[in-house]
């Protein structure tokens, strides 16, 4: 390893576009509401610092992305998925040049957002919090379209990652899947300030966001708490229970149950085909 490499930075900087030039050869994600920047940034900037361009905005000419030069993963941001999901309709042309994912909220009738996305072939990732029941019936709902639609082609995480976790036995949790987890990722505010992610702007983390997961892990683990018995902690690793510990997670349990069950069938399938075909397990 190059001594180049054993000092780069280690974290990943979620940073306004405004704010490139502050954060020269670092691992970066660009957000802008204008592609037009966005293009530009990518024009200047070293793709291999470039983790992914974040567009805030499904609005605006996509024409600048379009011709980009370099092919960089984009991620398009919703703000209102049961408003604004007829808007992927006019950003697929973008899948000719760039990886595409659509972050979108889990709120009340975000299901036509992911159908749709999915439809159109791009990757989806759901921010979820702590979901009320109605919330968390609707996320079923979406989870059984991810396991059971055959036209489905690209990951819908935090099911995929957490699937693939299952499967293949490996530790994973849902502060790294859904980029939170502070030994990783960083947010950095239009105003320069540094968090975690865009849900903690307003929540105090401490001068060293390094530091957070721990103190909260800590708390939850307490012998009396639910997380103490779960059989999905490793898994969640207290993802559900900020910002609110009292939360109570029957709902989301139902829905990692769900991925465990289907991650058993599916090693068993895969235990079957190499019995049957006489080729050996991997």
């Amino acid at each position: 390893m190059s001594q180049a490499s054993l000092l780069r930075d280690p974290y990943i900087y979620n940073i306004p576009a405004a704010l490139v030039d502050a954060y020269q050869g670092r691992r970066v994600i660009v957000r802008s509401h204008d592609p037009a920047a966005l293009a530009a940034i990518l024009a200047e900037k070293n793709p291999e610092d470039l983790d992914c361009l974040q567009l805030l905005s499904l609005t605006g000419d996509m024409g600048p992305l379009l011709l980009a030069g370099a092919s960089v993963p984009v991620d398009l941001v919703m703000s209102s998925p049961d408003s604004n999901y007829p808007q992927l309709y006019d950003l697929a042309p973008l899948l000719t040049r760039h990886p595409v994912r659509v972050t979108i909220p889990v709120v009340p009738g975000f299901t036509k957002a992911v159908r749709l996305a999915s439809s159109l072939n791009f990757a989806v990732k759901l921010e979820v919090m702590q979901p009320d029941p109605e919330l968390v019936q609707e996320t079923s709902e979406v989870l059984a379209y991810y396991l059971h639609r055959s036209t489905v082609s690209e990951p819908i995480e935090f099911f995929h990652s957490i699937l693939m976790a299952f499967i293949e036995e490996e530790p994973l949790n849902l502060w790294t899947i859904q980029e939170e987890d502070p030994a990783f990722y960083r947010y950095i505010t239009d105003q320069g300030e540094e968090t975690i992610s865009p849900r903690f702007v307003a929540a105090d983390v401490g001068q060293n966001p390094s530091f957070f997961l721990e103190p909260l892990i800590n708390k939850l683990l307490v012998k009396e708490g639910e997380c103490a018995a779960c059989e999905f902690f490793n898994a969640c690793y207290g993802y559900f229970k900020w910002p609110h510990k009292e939360y109570a997670c029957d709902g989301v349990k139902a829905l990692l149950e769900t991925l465990k069950h289907t991650a058993h069938e599916l090693k068993q399938d895969i235990a079957a085909y190499h019995k049957a075909s006489g080729k050996p397990h991997p």
